[in-house]
C-alpha cells in the first residue's frame, strides 16, 4: 500500500514494488545508523522508506501535524525545484524542523526531521536559574523575594507581582514588582469576602481569572480592568503565602504562566527554609535557657545556703537591738547598752544586708537577657558568676580568682557570666573523682593587646582524645543521663564568637584550661 502524507498512518512504511529493491535497502540501511528521522518519497510524494525514528515519530500524536506540514513543505519544493523547510512545535519545549530536498540520484524525495529543543524553553530556564541566583545573592528574605520578582518581570513588563505571606489571620506583602510603596505596604485580614486572595486561599491551588473586569472580586493592588490574574500558593511542606500576578491577557501565554510558577515554587523554597531556620532559631533558644536553669539550679540550693547564714544573724541582731531598744523606752533595763554595743549589732546587720545584695545581684545579673548587645564591665560580669558559683560550690572545691580592672566589651553580660559559670561547672565536674583537698579552680583575666583573655583552669585529668572530637557538638554530653544537657560547651561557643571573640583549650593529665578571647569594645 501506498502512503501520502496527508493519510493517516496507521501501519509502518513499505517500499513500493517498482522502488529498486537494493537502492530501498541501502537507504534504509543508511538511515537507520543516523541521529535523524528521515523519510524517501517518490516523485509523487508517496513514502517508500522510512527509518526507524522517522517511523516512531510519525506514530506519535504529533504525527498528523507532521504530516501536513511535509505536504505543505512537499508542494512547495516543487515550485522551487529546491530546498524547502518548515517547522511544527511538537510541545513547549521542543519543536521539530522539517527539510524536503529533492533527490539528485532518483526522481523523488528525500525528508529530514530534525528535533530541537526550543529557544524560548532555554529562555524560561535562564530567567528561572536568574531567579534562584538573585535569592541566594540577597541579604534579606524580602530583598531576595523583590529580587527575584523583578526578574521575572523583565519578561513580563506590563505586569504586576506581589508575593502575601500569611500570619495570624492575614496577609502581609513580602515582596513585590510593579506595585507601589503604598499598595506593598497593604495589610489585608482574613475573612474578606471580595478579595481574590481569600479565595485562592480557601481553594489551596492556582487561581486564574481570564479579565478581571468580568470578576466581583478584586486584588489588594490597583491592575488594569482587561488584565488577567494568576494566583498560586506558595510552600512546599504546606502554603504560606500567595503569589499575585496581573498582566494583560495575551501575556499570560503557556511559557509566562511556567515562569510564574517557577517564581512561585522558588518563593516557596525560600518561606520554607526561613520557617525552618526561625523554628530552629526557637528550638535553641529554649534548648539555650533550659541549659542556664539547670546550670543555675545546680547552684540554687548552696545560694540558698549563703543567704541565710547572713539572714540568720540578721535577724538575731535586729532582734536583740529591738528588744535593747524596748528596755530603754521602759526603763526596765538596769543597765542600758552602751552606744558602742548598739553600734557593732547596727555594724553586723548592714555587713549581712550587703552579703545578701551582693548575691541576689549576681543572681539577677545572670538572669539578664542574653540577647542584649551593650557595652559593659567585663570585670564585674565574671565576679557576678564567681559570687554565685562561690556560695553554692565553696565547699566543694577551692576557688582561686585573680580578675583586675578589665577594659569594657561589647556583649551580653549575662552571656559572659553564663560561660564562666558553665566552665566552672564543668570544672568541678571533671575533679569529681579527686579528694577534696585536690580540687582547685582558677579563674584569671588579663588584658593583652586589644583584646581580653578569660581563663577557667581546673586541675581534673583532662579531656580524652575521642571526646576532644565532639566536645563543641551541640547536645553531646560525657555525663549520666539527666545530669547534663550536651549543649553547655556548644553554647558557651557561640556566645563567644557572637561578641567577637573565640574560644581556645589546653588539656593534658594535670588538668584543662579553658581560654576565652574576647576583643575590646572600641572607643
Amino acid at each position: 500500500m501506498l502512503h501520502r502524507f496527508g493519510a493517516q498512518m496507521a501501519q509502518p512504511a513499505v517500499i513500493r514494488s517498482v522502488a529498486p529493491p537494493k537502492r530501498g535497502e541501502a537507504f534504509r540501511a543508511f538511515a537507520d545508523g543516523l541521529p535523524v528521522a528521515l523519510a524517501w518519497l517518490d516523485e509523487a510524494g508517496d513514502v517508500l522508506v522510512l527509518n526507524q525514528l522517522a517511523q516512531d515519530l510519525l506514530t506519535q500524536p504529533c504525527g498528523v501535524a507532521l504530516k501536513d506540514a511535509m505536504q505543505t513543505a512537499l508542494d512547495e519544493a516543487r515550485s522551487q525545484t529546491g530546498c524547502v523547510q518548515t517547522c511544527v512545535d511538537i510541545s513547549h519545549a521542543e519543536r521539530v524542523v522539517v527539510t524536503v530536498a529533492p533527490d539528485r540520484g532518483e526522481a523523488g524525495w528525500i525528508v529530514s526531521f530534525d528535533r530541537r529543543r526550543l529557544e524560548r524553553a532555554r529562555a524560561e530556564a535562564s530567567v528561572l536559574r536568574a531567579v534562584i541566583q538573585a535569592m541566594a545573592s540577597s541579604g534579606s528574605k524580602r530583598e531576595a523575594l523583590t529580587r527575584a520578582i523583578n526578574v521575572v518581570r523583565e519578561q513580563l513588563p506590563l505586569s504586576r507581582i506581589a508575593n502575601f505571606e500569611f500570619a495570624t489571620n492575614e496577609f502581609r506583602c513580602e515582596g513585590a514588582g510593579g506595585v507601589s510603596a503604598d499598595e506593598a505596604a497593604l495589610i489585608v485580614p482574613l475573612g474578606r469576602r471580595d478579595c481574590l486572595l481569600q479565595v485562592a486561599w480557601n481553594q489551596c491551588r492556582q487561581l486564574h481569572v481570564p479579565e478581571l473586569s468580568r470578576s466581583t472580586l478584586k486584588l489588594p493592588f490597583e491592575c488594569e480592568e482587561s488584565a488577567s490574574v494568576l494566583i498560586l500558593p506558595t510552600g512546599a511542606r504546606q502554603p504560606r503565602g500567595l503569589l499575585c500576578v496581573s498582566a494583560p491577557a495575551s501575556m499570560l501565554n503557556e511559557g509566562s504562566i511556567r515562569l510564574i510558577q517557577g517564581l512561585a515554587d522558588a518563593i516557596g523554597a525560600v518561606t520554607d527554609v526561613a520557617v525552618i531556620e526561625a523554628s530552629a532559631a526557637r528550638a535553641l533558644e529554649v534548648a539555650t535557657q533550659r541549659d542556664r536553669l539547670a546550670t543555675i539550679g545546680q547552684l540554687v540550693a548552696g545560694v540558698a545556703h549563703e543567704i541565710n547564714n547572713p539572714l540568720a544573724f540578721l535577724k538575731s541582731n535586729l532582734h536583740s537591738l529591738k528588744s535593747e531598744i524596748a528596755d530603754l523606752r521602759e526603763s526596765q533595763a538596769p543597765l542600758p547598752p552602751s552606744a558602742a554595743e548598739i553600734e557593732d549589732i547596727v555594724t553586723e546587720s548592714i555587713e549581712g544586708v550587703s552579703r545578701i545584695e551582693t548575691i541576689v545581684q549576681a543572681l539577677k545579673g545572670t538572669a539578664r537577657r542574653r540577647d542584649e548587645k551593650i557595652r559593659f564591665d567585663c570585670s564585674r560580669a565574671i565576679q557576678e558568676a564567681l559570687t554565685i558559683f562561690k556560695g553554692a560550690k565553696k565547699s566543694e572545691c577551692e576557688i582561686v580568682a585573680l580578675i583586675p580592672l578589665l577594659p569594657e566589651v561589647i556583649g551580653s553580660p549575662s552571656a559572659l557570666g553564663q560561660v564562666v559559670l558553665n566552665l566552672m561547672q564543668n570544672g568541678l565536674d571533671a575533679m569529681s573523682g579527686l579528694e577534696r583537698k585536690h580540687r582547685k579552680l582558677e579563674v584569671r583575666a588579663v588584658a593583652e593587646t586589644d583584646r581580653l583573655r578569660i581563663t577557667v583552669r581546673d586541675h581534673g585529668t583532662g579531656i580524652p582524645v575521642d571526646v576532644q572530637r565532639r566536645m563543641w557538638d551541640a547536645f553531646y554530653t560525657t555525663k549520666e543521663v539527666g545530669k547534663g544537657t550536651g549543649l553547655g560547651l556548644s553554647i558557651c561557643k557561640e556566645i563567644v564568637e557572637e561578641m567577637g571573640g573565640w574560644m581556645e583549650f589546653e588539656t593534658g593529665p594535670d588538668g584543662t584550661a579553658f581560654h576565652l578571647l574576647l576583643p575590646e569594645a572600641a572607643d
